[in-house]
């Protein structure tokens, strides 16, 4: 007898998440990095999702995207947003410049370690920044200095 399948996890939402619109820059509401979106409601979200810019909702949150992360990945708790570039061949992790260091705590920097020695046959690589300043994890486990204009 074949077992049914579990049904599917439902797919997250954002809710009052909202970090991406505090790290990541929006041009077309002259959004700069790293200051709070002035339509980013605390404990509500965003004021005007329905109607948000496309490059909002172009935005691909590692963590929404992944059934795997647990709850302890979502981005306000984590400290960080991740998402991918370069055709999904990069990991960009955003810091948080009030908490810069939440990627080095655990489990978070095991992980990411991990993934960079993983990914490094395939091609893949792991980056992290605050600000434009950050760090490319190596497979041998060190880190190479960037800067988002080198990378």
């Amino acid at each position: 007898m074949i077992a049914p399948s579990a049904a599917p996890a439902p797919p997250r939402v954002c809710g009052d998440c909202g970090l991406c619109c505090k790290i990541m820059g929006v041009e077309a509401i002259a959004k700069p990095p790293r200051k709070w979106c002035g339509h980013f409601r605390k404990g509500r979200g965003c004021s005007i999702y329905a109607e948000r810019p496309s490059a909002c909702g172009a935005f691909n949150c590692t963590w929404l995207l992944a059934p795997n992360l647990g709850e302890d990945w979502r981005p306000d708790r984590a400290g960080f947003v991740m998402h991918s570039e370069n055709g999904g061949q990069r990991l960009i992790v955003e810091a948080d410049g009030a908490d810069p260091q939440a990627w080095r705590r655990e489990p978070y920097q095991t992980t990411l370690r991990e993934w960079a020695r993983a990914g490094a046959a395939q091609g893949l690589e792991v980056m992290v920044f605050v600000g434009d300043r950050g760090v490319r994890l190596l497979p041998d486990g060190g880190e190479r200095p960037v800067t988002r204009a080198s990378a």
